[in-house]
């Protein structure tokens, strides 16, 4: 069919392969025009066949996919959807993925029968679609980690979705230890939260941990907002900004939801600096707006920087974004905003 998104399956198992082609040729937005047992083979099939999305196994012979997903990233950027095991090791090497560049992931069930068609389908579609960002090597330190940031008042909200673990860890390789406190909602399961969490403490020097209830928040921490049965807002305490694991009441569409992490912290807008990256849907723009209106800094992930300009476009599009940054900037631009928006809200 035409404008078709063109799929390369790389697997080596030969019945996974045959599931997955399958599945994805089911879709009439997809056709599979390639497949590969391995990455010396997927080399010359991506050659030859210029897809517009691969579907990368992370344990292969001669090469595993994360090995040959760095090097493809530097050479050769495109959309990938990761396949990985359902277990720790799994979530943390898909973790691991998506910091490469890897736009998505898919679990890999020991029975390709159990695989969610729709769910495969939809995935590979977004992901043929997504605009991928070349990935410059490691991660690059702030080099003025101890300049003092913001008010001793202040908070960083901060929701993100798909592109969000390579955009959040740009954005926190420049933001200064002594910044206060920032809360992220990414979208995610609970299994690959806490392994992006484990890979953030261990890359980072903030100190970063999934959010805990009651926890009082300081200058230097970071928190991942947790996908369980409440949502993760912030609330503003004579003690400082404190974790508060609420109830879903009507958030229940993403968990963790941006849209609830920012409304928890309307009410004390004027100390917030509320951040939407990359990612697909709506998610946050609404409260934001909420926020925005109230007293808060409010910045969006730019379009030519976003591996899926869907939140932030959202959030511009009703005016809930005072300024588009590009993700490499972003924590500059903080640090640059919260003298003069402090001074600003005296």
């Amino acid at each position: 069919m035409k404008n078709c998104a063109r799929v390369v399956v790389i697997d080596d198992s030969m019945t996974m392969r045959k599931w997955l082609i399958t599945i994805l040729n089911s879709d009439q937005r997809l056709s599979v025009v390639g497949e590969a047992s391995d990455a010396i083979e997927a080399r010359e099939v991506i050659k030859k066949t210029s897809p517009d999305v691969i579907t990368l196994d992370i344990e292969m012979p001669r090469m595993n996919g994360l090995e040959f997903l760095n090097r493809l990233m530097r050479l050769r950027p495109m959309p990938v959807v990761m396949i990985s095991s359902e277990t720790r090791k799994g979530s943390a090497a898909a973790v691991h993925a998506l910091s490469l560049g890897a736009v998505s992931y898919l679990w890999k069930p020991d029975n390709p029968r159990n695989l969610d068609t729709a769910a495969v389908c939809e995935t590979v579609f977004v992901a043929a679609n997504a605009k991928v960002q070349e990935k410059n090597g490691a991660v690059k330190q702030q080099k003025d980690v101890h300049k003092v940031v913001g008010r001793d008042d202040q908070v960083i909200l901060v929701g993100a979705s798909t592109g969000g673990v390579s955009a959040i860890e740009t954005f926190l390789s420049g933001l200064p230890i002594t910044a206060p406190p920032v809360v992220i909602a990414q979208h995610m399961p609970s299994q690959f939260l806490r392994s992006f969490s484990s890979r953030l403490n261990g890359i980072m020097p903030h100190d970063i941990a999934m959010a805990q209830d009651g926890e009082i928040l300081k200058r230097g921490q970071v928190r991942l907002a947790q996908s369980c049965d409440k949502q993760t807002g912030a609330k503003q305490t004579s003690m400082g900004w404190q974790i508060v694991m609420e109830p879903p009441e009507g958030y229940e569409k993403y968990n963790p939801s941006v849209e609830h992490l920012f409304q928890s912290a309307v009410q004390y807008a004027p100390n917030v600096v509320a951040i939407i990256m990359t990612g697909l849907g709506n998610d946050g723009a609404r409260t934001m707006r909420l926020l925005r209106d109230n007293g808060a800094l409010t910045l969006g992930q730019s379009e030519t920087s976003c591996v899926v300009y869907g939140m932030p476009r959202a959030a511009m599009e009703i005016g809930a974004v005072q300024e588009q940054v590009h993700i490499e900037k972003i924590a500059s631009r903080l640090v640059a905003l919260t003298e003069s928006h402090q001074e600003a809200s005296q």
